[in-house]
């Protein structure tokens, strides 16, 4: 995550910029203060000493120009104007008025423009770059007010969980010396290469790893608890590596790093950098830090993945830390959290609130509402697609998350759950530290969702409610109608909260209602505008729409909401309780809004400030020779018609504005030549309201609440928002044309990349990824099975896992089927009626992993696939002890065991030493139904010795019976009532109960072969229905026969 610092103050609420957050309350007095600096007649600004400025270029070709304060350290404030409002900003000496400065700023831009110089003072104020009235003035106030040790520790421990910084520290110097000291050999080509290398070879080896189920996530020695803690202090170091990766990217861009410390993020303690100084770098650099977190995790994950195959003692933590990276890399890349995903697209794309506008828009879609895709404009349709992609995203993290829980949580909670209280508190602090951010953003839905429920079962009750919609009418620019007035408007007013992002006004739509800002802002844009432009910005106590309400026009913008409050109010009973608009009547109005319309100077305002100057307005007709004179310094003329010259012989014509000037008595200021007529603008330095009377309000915002706080801003994103206003015409519009085209290509291959693990989530992963080694894995195929474990006598359902070891007796009774899964993959299936106890398990260690396990067959049949289906694993060493003597294999073998007979379909399988070779029949659990291998055994096992070229079906022992007679011993059927009856030959008898095969897995990789015994087989009981091919060599102690593959 990269940290952004963002400050909100009074000026930028005057000016209408807060974008998200209600302001708190201030005091009365200090706020016509504020206000009183602001005005045009007696404010005289100046800028402080020390400002850095950098000229930098967008993306999209206009020039614009960072600020930063004076200010030391994380102090320092940012700051993205126009080249013309910092050349105006230079003007701010102390010896010129706002108003004064509105005439320059008119001859500066080409066009007038009062609010937004008042801005630009507010918003230079409000960043701590005027020398007047800083920000901190309102911190006197605050401690007036001092609250109770409770209530603070309360707010206090509130605010850190909603991600308040804690024990920041200044490490600029640190991580200036790591930087020189071998850090900037990171940001060379050859490094990015060798690094890529390393990351994405990796990332193979991580998941092969992953998929062949040879490391676990949660288990540590053996033992869960200390694999969490474990895992908890590796997060800790991935957080800080990727911290790192953003602060020394921002050193390689020649900025500070003033500060860093702890948070809790996303209710995760965490680790932050301030790297807000890379935006006096530029873009590119912008985008390099935002990268370098999520590259630096990938990076370090791959390489530690490489260093654990090097070293297989460091397999297990290399494995559990590229867990914990990868996973980091893959939280901050979500575009759908204001993470290091989104803000690359923000930095790459230069569009503002793109989050909020494009998941607005997919909702909207889902829900039938306007604007279609065939509605929107270029800039519109890139939004979309970043709405299309985040929705894209979010089935891709599904798909981890099932992955993630299918193969690895699932081995956790089967391992714990069943474990005792502690076990089950220890899994459920797991779960919770795993789904942290999931429910952090949960908790913090719910609260929203409950405030809002709240606010709006108190709005229901409209009586009640009334004093605070009059509060908000009056905190607006329709304050200074009467008050009969506001109470008409407010019996019809309704609140809206509509998402952040909601498109509520369509250009060239019908409106509806007038729509009050109580809170939060309003940004508007022209269809077709380039990207990332704001027309206008209107902030809290703005009103919206208030000019197409009373003329009956539709509106030429799109109007947005980010993080907004509203008061909406029909457009009809605005237009009734208003009345007709004040000024020149009809006809004159006509012409004049036809002339302003017409003129350049006035062109970047607003419709319903056009009309406020009109209002405001009255002509004026002159014979030739008549002196044009301006009465004071605001009043301003627009010529209508006919020529007037200036002093200098310059001629003016239609559409040409004079003045204002700013101070001093201009007087005369041209002459008219030929009939002339003028519109006079009084006061054109501070446009006054639509209706009524201009008043301030006294007490600040109508609401208050709490002040933002965390990494990121909830509302747009300074200082990337561009300042409001038309574009300046130097945008290259194959920029955003490139852009959609990069858009579709990534929404493409992100839709390819969800749909491939759509499909893989289909095929079943490691089941034994996180058993211990010393355990093995009881499934119930069918029915009820009975264990005891650790002297409890637990019974299974159908479906249900539990973990065995060494003492425990499996019971299953008629009509249902168990299976034990080990290291590795092999399975051995428990038919019907049958009851055993385990033996010791365990795993040899090291680059040869080979699953040992050992069973006592009490009573009934197994059938024994003892092939691995991981590539990690050797094949099982099965040992079955039974009374008619114990049963073991070499590799990979299928065969099937009853305590007074043995069928061997493929493998080596001895009994007491002596080989029992395989029939190639098919095996069954006495019903005559085939039961497939359940880890798809056998796969040919790769040897050092030549195979041969054709399969024996027996082996003789130098003592063994004449090569002619059979050596296969045939096994018996299991019936309750006579267990001596023969079993059918499977392969002719029909079968007469459903199958009992469970799902195969392809096996992946078969090691070689160990030597067998060589004790001499005993002799058979019975012969086998045909005769015996000619039998092999017998085997000796120093050379092992050759393997059998059936």
């Amino acid at each position: 995550m990269t940290y952004v610092e963002t400050r909100m103050s009074v000026w930028e609420a005057l000016a209408g910029r807060a974008p998200g957050e209600p302001l708190g309350p201030a005091d009365p007095g200090l706020w016509g203060a504020v206000v009183d600096r602001l005005n045009p007649a007696r404010a005289r600004p100046v800028l402080r000493a020390g400002i850095e400025a950098v000229e930098l270029m967008s993306v999209r070709g206009s020039a614009y120009v960072m600020l930063r304060s004076p200010d030391d350290g994380g102090r320092a404030c940012y700051l993205r104007l126009t080249p013309e409002e910092w050349q105006l900003a230079l003007m701010m000496d102390g010896t010129h008025t706002v108003a004064r400065l509105v005439a320059e700023f008119a001859r500066l831009a080409g066009r007038l423009a009062p609010d937004q110089v008042r801005r630009v003072v507010a918003d230079l104020a409000g960043n701590r770059m005027l020398d007047e009235l800083p920000v901190d003035a309102f911190r006197p106030l605050q401690e007036l007010e001092r609250r109770p040790l409770p209530k603070r520790l309360g707010s206090g421990v509130l605010a850190a969980a909603r991600g308040r910084r804690m024990l920041v520290f200044d490490i600029d110097g640190v991580v200036s010396a790591l930087y020189r000291f071998g850090g900037r050999f990171l940001f060379t080509k050859a490094a990015a290469i060798v690094m890529s290398v390393f990351a994405v070879a990796g990332m193979g080896l991580f998941l092969a790893t992953w998929w062949r189920g040879s490391q676990a996530i949660f288990l540590a020695n053996g033992s869960y608890l200390l694999g969490a803690i474990v895992l908890l202090l590796l997060n800790l170091l991935a957080l800080a590596s990727h911290e790192l990766g953003h602060a020394l990217a921002t050193k390689h861009a020649g900025r500070e790093v003033p500060a860093a410390g702890v948070l809790v993020f996303f209710g995760i303690p965490s680790v932050f950098v301030d790297t807000t100084d890379v935006w006096m770098a530029g873009r590119r650099a912008r985008i390099l830090v935002t990268a370098a977190g999520p590259f630096t995790g990938l990076v370090l994950a791959g390489s530690i993945q490489l260093v654990g195959l090097a070293v297989p003692a460091l397999g297990p933590l290399a494995f559990k830390l590229a867990f914990a990276w990868y996973v980091n890399a893959l939280f901050n890349l979500n575009p759908l959290l204001a993470l290091d995903g989104y803000y690359l697209l923000m930095d790459w794309l230069e569009i503002p609130n793109l989050r909020g506008r494009g998941l607005a828009w997919v909702t909207s879609r889902l829900r039938g509402r306007p604007p279609s895709w065939s509605g929107l404009d270029r800039e519109g349709r890139i939004v979309a697609l970043y709405g299309v992609l985040a929705v894209l995203w979010l089935a891709v993290a599904v798909n981890l998350v099932y992955r993630i829980w299918a193969d690895r949580v699932a081995g956790l909670a089967t391992g714990l759950w069943h474990s005792g209280l502690a076990g089950q508190a220890l899994l459920v602090l797991i779960v919770l530290g795993l789904c942290a951010p999931l429910i952090y953003i949960a908790a913090g839905r719910v609260a929203r969702w409950w405030r809002s429920a709240r606010a709006r079962a108190s709005e229901k009750q409209r009586e009640a409610d009334a004093p605070r919609r009059m509060a908000a009418l009056r905190a607006s620019d329709l304050g200074g109608l009467p008050e009969h007035a506001l109470a008409g408007l407010a019996a019809r007013a309704r609140w809206l909260r509509p998402r952040s992002g909601t498109q509520l006004i369509l250009a060239g739509a019908a409106q509806q209602a007038v729509y009050v800002v109580v809170d939060g802002a309003m940004q508007a844009r022209k269809p077709g505008d380039p990207g990332g432009v704001i027309r206008h910005h209107v902030g809290a106590g703005g009103v919206v729409g208030l000019a197409n309400a009373l003329t009956g026009r539709s509106t030429s913008l799109d109007w947005h909401t980010a993080g907004t409050t509203l008061l909406a109010v029909p457009a009809a009973t605005v237009a009734t309780v208003v009345g007709p608009l004040p000024g020149p009547p009809p006809a004159d109005r006509a012409e004049a809004e036809a002339l302003f319309t017409d003129t350049p100077a006035l062109s970047g305002l607003a419709g319903d400030e056009r009309l406020a100057l009109i209002a405001s307005a009255h002509p004026v007709d002159l014979e030739p020779g008549a002196p044009v004179v301006l009465p004071g310094p605001t009043h301003a003329v627009v010529v209508e018609s006919g020529v007037i010259a200036m002093p200098d012989g310059v001629e003016l014509r239609r559409g040409t504005l004079v003045g204002p000037v700013g101070d001093g008595s201009p007087g005369t200021v041209a002459q008219a030549r030929t009939p002339v007529r003028l519109w006079v603008i009084p006061d054109a330095s501070d446009l006054p309201p639509l209706v009524g009377s201009s008043v301030h309000p006294a007490g600040g915002p109508a609401e208050s609440g709490p002040a933002a706080s965390g990494v990121h801003s909830p509302g747009v994103y300074p200082p990337l928002a561009a300042p409001p206003g038309p574009p300046d015409g130097y945008e290259n519009p194959d920029v955003d044309r490139r852009f959609e085209r990069r858009m579709w290509w990534l929404v493409l291959l992100l839709l390819l990349f969800a749909m491939l693990l759509t499909a893989m989530n289909f095929v079943p992963g490691p089941a034994w990824a996180e058993m211990p080694t010393d355990r093995a894995l009881l499934t119930s195929d069918r029915g009820t099975v009975t264990a005891t474990i650790d002297g409890r006598t637990e019974t299974i359902s159908e479906g249900e896992r539990r973990y065995v070891d060494e003492g425990a007796r499996i019971t299953v009774p008629a009509k249902a089927t168990g299976r034990l899964t080990f290291q590795g993959g092999s399975a051995t299936l428990f038919c019907a009626g049958s009851s055993a106890r385990v033996g010791r398990l365990y795993t040899d260690a090291g680059r040869r992993r080979v699953p040992h396990g050992s069973l006592t067959l009490d009573a009934g049949r197994l059938l024994a696939d003892t092939a691995s289906t991981s590539g990690a694993y050797q094949p099982l060493e099965m040992a079955v002890s039974r009374p008619s003597g114990l049963v073991t294999n070499d590799g990979s073998a299928w065969y099937a065991v009853e305590p007074v007979g043995l069928s061997v379909a493929t493998g080596r399988v001895y009994v007491d030493g002596t080989p029992s070779l395989a029939s190639g029949t098919d095996l069954s659990c006495g019903d005559g139904v085939k039961v497939e291998p359940p880890a798809g055994s056998p796969s040919p096992s790769p040897s050092d010795e030549p195979l041969p070229s054709d399969l024996p079906t027996d082996d003789v022992s130098p003592t063994s019976a004449p090569p002619t007679e059979a050596t296969e011993v045939p096994v018996p059927t299991i019936d309750p009532v006579d267990p001596t009856t023969e079993d059918p030959d499977p392969t002719t008898t029909p079968p007469t109960t459903r199958a009992t095969t469970p799902p195969p897995t392809t096996p992946r990789t078969t090691p070689p072969p160990t030597t067998p015994r060589t004790t001499p087989p005993s002799s058979p009981s019975s012969p086998p229905p045909s005769s015996s091919p000619p039998s092999s060599p017998p085997p000796s102690s120093s050379s092992p026969p050759p393997p059998v593959i059936g």
